[in-house]
């Protein structure tokens, strides 16, 4: 493959990984297997993956408004620990060897494959389950699940916006706004601190990274602009069969 159009294809498959991160979320299933395919390690690919992601997800997403179900402090908390596990996650990906990565990357790319097919089946049974729950109550129990899943985060990171999304509807927080400013916040700064780290360890491949970055936010304008006009249920359909096409893959 030609450099010029190998850097169209990452080009493009970046403009549809960001416009699907920002629609119906799964970005990943469409970045990460563009870079192993180009060649690139596991490790390497996962923390570019990241930054591509990233990029496209912050600067298309739209201004949340405050929200009054969490204060101030107690979110400020939340963001802290998500942020040390973030930290955590993206130094176990940096410390432990290539191998350790590539033996336990299928599972968690199965795990996310499942979350994002089954996600609004999984939405719906919290919804329901506890809808008893009128409001969200703080406690510094509730840091422990978030500090694990900001390792998850730094360390593979596919699909953390939606157990957000879940979490928080286990803890009571029905509020969509509420719940979206969580997902960028929290998400935002767990993969924010995780990149810093990766930039410093050098495993951002960055000859595609600042092609797919430009593609990414492209997609994610353009997710954002035309997401009341497109069919979402056939965009997930085809979504799906793409992540099981690559988990499979990753599998065998």
């Amino acid at each position: 493959m030609g450099t010029y159009f190998e850097l169209f294809f990452l080009f493009l498959m970046a403009i549809i990984g960001g416009a699907v991160n920002v629609t119906i979320g799964g970005g990943w299933f469409v970045i990460f297997p563009s870079l192993i395919f180009r060649g690139i390690q596991p490790v390497t690919g996962t923390a570019t993956t990241t930054i591509i992601l990233l990029s496209g997800f912050l600067v298309s997403s739209k201004p949340i408004k405050k929200t009054k179900e969490i204060s101030k402090r107690h979110f400020n908390y939340m963001v802290l620990a998500c942020t040390i596990g973030g930290v955590t996650g993206a130094f176990l990906l940096v410390a432990f060897s290539h191998k350790v990565f590539e033996t336990i990357a299928p599972f968690l790319l199965l795990c996310s494959w499942i979350l994002f097919t089954f996600y609004n089946q999984i939405q719906h049974y919290f919804n329901a389950e506890f809808a008893v729950k009128k409001e969200f109550r703080y406690s510094h129990k509730k840091l422990i699940p978030i500090f694990l899943l900001g390792i998850y985060g730094g360390y593979f990171g596919a699909g953390m916006g939606m157990i957000i999304f879940i979490l928080y509807s286990f803890y009571g927080i029905k509020n969509n706004e509420t719940l979206e400013r969580l997902a960028l916040l929290l998400v935002g700064a767990n993969n924010g601190i995780a990149v810093l780290i990766f930039i410093c360890s050098g495993l951002i491949f960055w000859p595609f990274a600042l092609v797919m970055i430009t593609g990414s936010i492209l997609g994610g304008y353009l997710g954002n602009a035309f997401k009341e006009k497109i069919n979402i249920a056939r965009v997930k359909k085809n979504a799906i069969v793409i992540g099981a096409t690559v988990t499979l893959y990753f599998l065998l």
